[in-house]
């Protein structure tokens, strides 16, 4: 079974938005009463959340695989934890995303407003800002949403699923450069629980190749 790459992790926390633009079709929707009130419904449960902690399972079309735990502390902030053999670590300290490959010994940083799940751990959650919703739709207990970048609608969409009654996110899809679909299913997600703040902080990691300055 494949695992994902370390370009294709980035893109699941990052760049995931660089779909060429045949692979995006979706047109901005003219939402109904009720969809709006769908879209409102969940920009309010996102920005009521605190903390996130959730084990999760991400699956490829292309066979890639991967298993790990999630942290977030919102506004800004968000660990994922691959399990191994997969060497990945990412962690956002609320301006910057890290990318560690513990097997590689190598280091990335990425903006962490240029990153299209961006919107979830903002302080603000407005889904109809920056972005554009192309498509709602409820059926059978679940809530999917789909959004893509309005200043750049041709590089992708995201896709969060909920489950209703009541609303809580479970999945999120997402396109990547060669227009592989890759979804992410939290299990077990525990919300409002303390998460300890030195989980975020460049300093407080165990990485033996990071530089002081990259620290900071």
């Amino acid at each position: 079974m494949r695992r994902p790459s370390g370009l294709a992790l980035l893109l699941l926390l990052a760049a995931l938005l660089a779909a060429p633009a045949n692979a995006v079709a979706e047109q901005q929707a003219i939402l109904s009463s009720d969809q709006k009130s769908a879209v409102d419904r969940a920009e309010a449960y996102l920005g009521a959340l605190d903390t996130v902690q959730s084990r999760f399972v991400q699956v490829s079309s292309n066979g890639a695989y991967a298993e790990g735990t999630v942290f977030v502390k919102r506004p800004g902030k968000l660990r994922f934890e691959y399990d191994p053999p997969h060497p990945a670590l990412l962690v956002s300290n609320g301006l910057t995303l890290l990318y560690y490959d513990r097997e590689l010994k190598q280091t990335s940083y990425l903006p962490l407003w240029e990153t299209p799940l961006w919107f979830l751990i903002r302080e603000d959650v407005e889904l109809e800002d920056a972005l554009e919703v192309t498509k709602v739709s409820e059926e059978a207990g679940t809530l999917r949403i789909t959004v893509r970048d309005r200043e750049s609608p041709d590089r992708g969409v995201v896709t969060l699923i909920f489950k209703d009654a009541p609303l809580a996110l479970k999945q999120w899809e997402v396109v990547d450069a060669q227009g592989i679909a890759t979804q992410v299913t939290l299990i077990n997600p525990r919300y409002g629980a303390p998460i300890d703040s030195k989980m975020f902080d460049y300093g407080e990691l165990d990485l033996p190749d990071l530089r002081r300055e990259d620290r900071k």
